[in-house]
């Protein structure tokens, strides 16, 4: 008898793990499968810091509300930042540092953009454990996020403000980004 009911116990947990899975995912791609992009996003973290939790789920929260999330990964230059804008034609930018050390990167970003020439065509965003709203005005970025949430409604905002997108909604997930800090 012990055996059987071990049996048992062994493939309910296995069916509620699959349907962890499997269920998220079918409602993101049914969700995603009525709605065009709300933008193209470049995101990464800056050159010479490996953190990737603040910018991993800013990543996910984004792609969940519809956005074309382009992650270059971490340790990224500020040189690579510009080029894939340039080249996707990128609507945003967000950039995360979390060390003093590597924050000046950030201001490399927003020259590097610049002298692309596409500066005025992009939304930046800064976020990071130590990055703060004054950092985000020192160095011109257009949005500071403070986590997820906070990064979907700003990038949202923007885009109404610039008129190139109206965005679009989809709750898909939405639970698993809530309050999460960058």
């Amino acid at each position: 008898m012990y055996g059987k009911n071990f049996n048992l116990l062994v493939l309910l947990i296995l069916v509620i793990v699959v349907a962890q899975f499997v269920f998220p995912v079918s409602a993101e791609a049914s969700c995603k499968q009525g709605n065009e992009s709300s933008g193209t996003v470049i995101i990464g973290t800056v050159e010479g810091d490996s953190h990737t939790f603040g910018k991993d789920s800013v990543a996910t929260a984004l792609e969940d509300e519809g956005f074309e999330v382009i992650d270059l990964g971490n340790g990224v230059s500020a040189e690579s930042f510009a080029a894939n804008a340039k080249e996707k034609k990128a609507d945003f930018v967000f950039s995360f540092a979390s060390m003093s050390t590597t924050m000046i990167h950030q201001i490399q970003i927003e020259e590097q953009l610049k002298a692309a020439g596409i500066r005025d065509k992009v939304i930046t965003g800064v976020g990071g454990s130590l990055v703060t709203q004054a950092w985000s005005d020192q160095i011109g970025a257009d949005i500071y996020t403070a986590g997820s949430e906070d990064a979907v409604s700003k990038a949202k905002s923007a885009l109404l403000k610039s008129n190139k997108n109206v965005p679009k909604t989809c709750s898909a997930n939405k639970s698993a980004t809530k309050n999460l800090n960058v």
